[in-house]
């Protein structure tokens, strides 16, 4: 969740994104500490959390001890955690995701679809009626948001990956899956009222899937009901 990022950006911490994978996570973990800081938490989008430096990887254990001693002094404060995330929601804002897929039949239209989106460099500036403020391409290492348009991430030609931010602040990222014949979809969007910041998510969502991805035209299957 960029919940996490928006903390850090008012509390006055350093926030950092790295590539998926523990790998990542925690080699960009050992470089921050390496140039004097405390590390407080590290953690990826598939609910893998590492807090603290006592294990320099994904360890549920430590994460359920820190829930734990959290949830004790909230207690202890005459709260619950569950009116604490309320009052964090109410200080930062309500981030709402939604995550799914589109099953591609042949690896090789993984590939077309995102060769389209691309359009040799000219990438989209809307989908639907929505703006697209930033691109970031890690196939190719092109990124609008930089100086120099490079990605500040490491990129890789065997791998598609797009992100699109958008000027709603929406960030959607389709990637192909490595393992499964998938094309897979991460959007993300904030507000500060939840049910209106979900319906306008989910719109999103099936403006993405629809207008990038084409499921109909390019014999995908997607299950919209899930959202």
């Amino acid at each position: 969740s960029k919940m996490t990022r928006a903390i850090a950006q008012k509390e006055g911490m350093r926030f950092e994104e790295t590539l998926t994978g523990f790998k990542w996570i925690c080699n960009k973990k050992f470089d921050l500490q390496q140039e004097g800081y405390t590390v407080l938490l590290a953690f990826e989008e598939s609910i893998g959390f590492c807090c603290g430096d006592l294990v320099n990887d994904k360890d549920g254990v430590c994460a359920a001890a820190v829930f734990a001693e959290m949830a004790v002094q909230i207690y202890n404060r005459g709260g619950t955690v569950t009116r604490h995330l309320e009052k964090l929601y109410s200080k930062y804002g309500h981030f709402i995701s939604r995550q799914g897929y589109v099953v591609v039949p042949d690896p090789k239209l993984t590939v077309a679809i995102f060769d389209r989106l691309r359009e040799g460099g000219k990438y989209p500036t809307t989908c639907g009626p929505y703006a697209i403020a930033q691109v970031r391409d890690l196939t190719v290492g092109y990124d609008s948001s930089t100086p120099d348009h490079k990605t500040t991430l490491p990129a890789s030609t065997s791998s598609q990956h797009l992100t699109f931010t958008f000027a709603n602040g929406c960030v959607a990222n389709l990637r192909g899956s490595g393992t499964e014949p998938k094309l897979k979809y991460y959007v993300e969007l904030s507000g500060t009222d939840r049910d209106a910041t979900t319906a306008t998510l989910i719109d999103m969502v099936k403006t993405i899937v629809l207008t990038f991805l084409e499921p109909e035209r390019n014999g995908l299957q997607w299950n919209s009901s899930n959202l």
